[in-house]
Protein backbone atom coordinates (compact mmCIF):
# COMPACT_ATOMS: atom_id res chain seq x y z
CA UNK A 1 0.00 0.00 0.00
CA UNK A 2 1.42 3.34 -1.05
CA UNK A 3 1.54 6.08 1.59
CA UNK A 4 -0.04 9.45 0.97
CA UNK A 5 2.29 12.07 -0.44
CA UNK A 6 3.57 14.48 2.20
CA UNK A 7 3.01 17.91 0.69
CA UNK A 8 4.25 21.40 1.39
CA UNK A 9 1.33 22.16 3.72
CA UNK A 10 1.99 18.95 5.64
CA UNK A 11 5.57 20.07 6.25
CA UNK A 12 4.39 23.51 7.39
CA UNK A 13 1.79 21.98 9.72
CA UNK A 14 4.43 19.65 11.16
CA UNK A 15 6.86 22.53 11.58
CA UNK A 16 4.29 24.60 13.45
CA UNK A 17 3.50 21.65 15.72
CA UNK A 18 7.18 21.02 16.47
CA UNK A 19 7.66 24.72 17.09
CA UNK A 20 4.64 24.76 19.41
CA UNK A 21 5.64 21.70 21.42
CA UNK A 22 9.44 21.77 21.34
CA UNK A 23 10.53 25.30 20.45
CA UNK A 24 12.79 26.77 17.80
CA UNK A 25 15.80 24.56 18.60
CA UNK A 26 13.83 21.49 17.48
CA UNK A 27 13.31 22.86 13.98
CA UNK A 28 16.01 20.98 12.10
CA UNK A 29 15.71 19.12 8.84
CA UNK A 30 16.82 15.88 10.48
CA UNK A 31 14.25 16.20 13.27
CA UNK A 32 11.45 17.16 10.90
CA UNK A 33 12.21 14.25 8.57
CA UNK A 34 12.30 11.86 11.52
CA UNK A 35 8.96 13.16 12.82
CA UNK A 36 7.40 12.86 9.37
CA UNK A 37 9.06 9.51 8.57
CA UNK A 38 10.19 11.12 5.31
CA UNK A 39 13.52 11.65 3.61
CA UNK A 40 15.46 14.86 3.25
CA UNK A 41 14.70 14.62 -0.45
CA UNK A 42 11.01 14.99 0.36
CA UNK A 43 11.76 18.08 2.43
CA UNK A 44 13.98 19.62 -0.24
CA UNK A 45 11.39 18.90 -2.92
CA UNK A 46 9.21 21.54 -1.21
CA UNK A 47 11.77 23.90 0.35
CA UNK A 48 15.09 25.03 -1.07
CA UNK A 49 16.58 25.66 2.38
CA UNK A 50 15.67 25.52 6.05
CA UNK A 51 15.34 29.33 5.88
CA UNK A 52 12.74 28.97 3.12
CA UNK A 53 10.88 26.56 5.41
CA UNK A 54 11.06 28.92 8.42
CA UNK A 55 9.75 31.79 6.32
CA UNK A 56 6.90 29.56 5.08
CA UNK A 57 5.95 28.64 8.65
CA UNK A 58 6.01 32.28 9.68
CA UNK A 59 3.94 33.38 6.69
CA UNK A 60 1.35 30.72 7.55
CA UNK A 61 1.32 31.98 11.16
CA UNK A 62 0.90 35.57 9.91
CA UNK A 63 -2.04 34.54 7.72
CA UNK A 64 -3.78 32.33 10.29
CA UNK A 65 -3.25 34.41 13.43
CA UNK A 66 -3.30 37.95 12.07
CA UNK A 67 -4.46 38.54 8.50
CA UNK A 68 -7.53 36.27 8.51
CA UNK A 69 -8.69 38.03 11.65
CA UNK A 70 -7.91 41.62 10.79
CA UNK A 71 -9.23 41.40 7.23
CA UNK A 72 -12.51 39.57 7.76
CA UNK A 73 -14.57 41.86 9.97
CA UNK A 74 -15.99 45.29 9.39
CA UNK A 75 -18.49 46.18 12.09
CA UNK A 76 -17.41 47.26 15.55
CA UNK A 77 -19.39 44.55 17.34
CA UNK A 78 -18.11 41.78 15.06
CA UNK A 79 -14.53 42.97 15.52
CA UNK A 80 -14.92 43.04 19.29
CA UNK A 81 -16.45 39.56 19.34
CA UNK A 82 -13.69 38.23 17.11
CA UNK A 83 -11.00 39.84 19.24
CA UNK A 84 -12.41 38.22 22.36
CA UNK A 85 -12.61 34.83 20.63
CA UNK A 86 -9.06 35.20 19.38
CA UNK A 87 -7.74 35.97 22.84
CA UNK A 88 -9.49 32.89 24.21
CA UNK A 89 -7.94 30.53 21.68
CA UNK A 90 -4.52 32.03 20.99
CA UNK A 91 -1.65 29.59 21.10
CA UNK A 92 0.96 31.15 23.37
CA UNK A 93 3.41 28.29 22.78
CA UNK A 94 3.34 28.81 19.01
CA UNK A 95 3.57 32.57 19.49
CA UNK A 96 6.67 32.07 21.65
CA UNK A 97 8.23 29.70 19.13
CA UNK A 98 7.65 32.12 16.26
CA UNK A 99 9.28 34.89 18.25
CA UNK A 100 12.24 32.62 19.03
CA UNK A 101 12.69 32.10 15.30
CA UNK A 102 12.41 35.85 14.74
CA UNK A 103 15.31 36.47 17.11
CA UNK A 104 17.48 34.30 14.84
CA UNK A 105 16.36 35.21 11.33
CA UNK A 106 15.92 38.70 9.86
CA UNK A 107 13.31 37.65 7.30
CA UNK A 108 11.24 35.94 9.98
CA UNK A 109 11.64 39.04 12.17
CA UNK A 110 10.29 41.19 9.34
CA UNK A 111 7.17 39.01 9.10
CA UNK A 112 6.66 39.10 12.88
CA UNK A 113 7.04 42.89 12.82
CA UNK A 114 4.41 43.02 10.06
CA UNK A 115 2.07 40.91 12.21
CA UNK A 116 2.64 43.09 15.29
CA UNK A 117 2.11 46.31 13.36
CA UNK A 118 -1.04 44.95 11.71
CA UNK A 119 -2.40 43.83 15.09
CA UNK A 120 -1.58 47.18 16.71
CA UNK A 121 -3.21 49.24 13.94
CA UNK A 122 -6.28 46.98 13.97
CA UNK A 123 -6.63 47.20 17.76
CA UNK A 124 -6.04 50.95 17.81
CA UNK A 125 -8.79 51.39 15.23
CA UNK A 126 -11.07 49.19 17.34
CA UNK A 127 -10.40 51.29 20.43
CA UNK A 128 -10.82 54.58 18.58
CA UNK A 129 -14.10 53.47 16.99
CA UNK A 130 -15.45 52.64 20.44
CA UNK A 131 -15.56 56.38 21.10
CA UNK A 132 -13.81 55.93 24.46
CA UNK A 133 -10.31 56.81 23.23
CA UNK A 134 -8.80 59.44 20.99
CA UNK A 135 -6.37 58.31 18.27
CA UNK A 136 -3.27 58.75 20.43
CA UNK A 137 -4.66 56.91 23.45
CA UNK A 138 -6.12 54.18 21.24
CA UNK A 139 -2.69 53.58 19.72
CA UNK A 140 -1.03 53.58 23.15
CA UNK A 141 -3.55 51.08 24.50
CA UNK A 142 -3.15 48.84 21.44
CA UNK A 143 0.63 48.83 21.93
CA UNK A 144 0.20 47.97 25.61
CA UNK A 145 -2.21 45.14 24.81
CA UNK A 146 0.10 43.60 22.21
CA UNK A 147 3.09 43.97 24.56
CA UNK A 148 1.15 42.31 27.38
CA UNK A 149 -0.02 39.53 25.09
CA UNK A 150 3.47 38.76 23.78
CA UNK A 151 5.06 39.11 27.21
CA UNK A 152 2.76 36.71 29.08
CA UNK A 153 4.75 33.67 28.06
CA UNK A 154 8.02 35.31 29.05
CA UNK A 155 6.99 36.10 32.60
CA UNK A 156 4.77 33.05 33.12
CA UNK A 157 6.22 30.27 30.94
CA UNK A 158 4.03 27.58 32.52
CA UNK A 159 0.81 29.54 32.22
CA UNK A 160 -2.12 27.38 31.19
CA UNK A 161 -4.77 28.58 28.70
CA UNK A 162 -7.37 29.01 31.46
CA UNK A 163 -5.03 31.30 33.38
CA UNK A 164 -4.28 33.30 30.21
CA UNK A 165 -8.02 33.69 29.72
CA UNK A 166 -8.37 34.98 33.31
CA UNK A 167 -5.68 37.58 32.70
CA UNK A 168 -7.36 38.62 29.47
CA UNK A 169 -10.75 38.89 31.20
CA UNK A 170 -9.13 41.17 33.79
CA UNK A 171 -7.66 43.25 30.98
CA UNK A 172 -11.12 43.57 29.42
CA UNK A 173 -12.56 44.81 32.71
CA UNK A 174 -9.74 47.29 33.24
CA UNK A 175 -10.23 48.72 29.75
CA UNK A 176 -14.04 48.80 30.09
CA UNK A 177 -14.47 46.23 27.32
CA UNK A 178 -16.03 43.53 29.51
Amino acid sequence: MKSRRFGRNDWITLGMEVLRTSGADAITIDQLCQNASKTKGSFYFHFATIEDFLISITQEWLTAYTLKITQTTNTQSKRLDLLNQLAARIDLDLETGIRQLASRNKQVQDIVTQADNTRIIWLADLYERSGKYNKSNALALANIEIAAFTGFKLIKPDMQPAQAREFYDSFLKLTSRA
